[in-house]
């Protein structure tokens, strides 16, 4: 069920200090529908002369937002690797449950933050 209440969803992205990744979003906000599925992407960028794997973890804000928060699909599902100087644009799919109505703590948000933060994966420890 799609519903004419939008909500604000703003794009946020970091990288852990030992990753060396550019990472942004491409688009900073969109306004959804409630129950409308949102596409957005993040762009993801390898400056070094060395593959490196990453994987991502997310944060929701505010956090009475978060159980209404659904992604659909996501780059953060999965350990992306990235070649010496490759960019990809990585996507994630969402919607906001339209039960986040009914619950007095979350009814009123207008605004939503979607974070991102890429850590490395250590290579020696997944071969170990």
């Amino acid at each position: 069920q799609i519903l004419d209440q939008t909500v604000l969803i703003r794009f946020d992205a970091s990288t852990a200090i030992d990753m060396p990744w550019e990472f942004k979003p491409q688009q900073h906000t969109m306004t959804v529908r409630l129950g409308e599925n949102g596409l957005a992407f993040y762009e993801a960028y390898n400056p070094t002369s060395r593959p490196i794997a990453g994987t991502a973890s997310y944060n929701v804000a505010p956090d009475q937002a978060g159980g209404y928060f659904i992604k659909i699909e996501c780059f953060c599902f999965t350990e992306q690797t990235l070649q010496p100087g490759q960019e990809v644009r990585m996507p994630v799919i969402f919607f906001v449950d339209p039960a986040i109505l009914n619950d007095p703590e979350a009814r009123k948000i207008q605004e939503i933050t979607l974070s991102y933060t890429f850590y490395p994966v250590d290579e020696r420890k997944k071969q170990s």
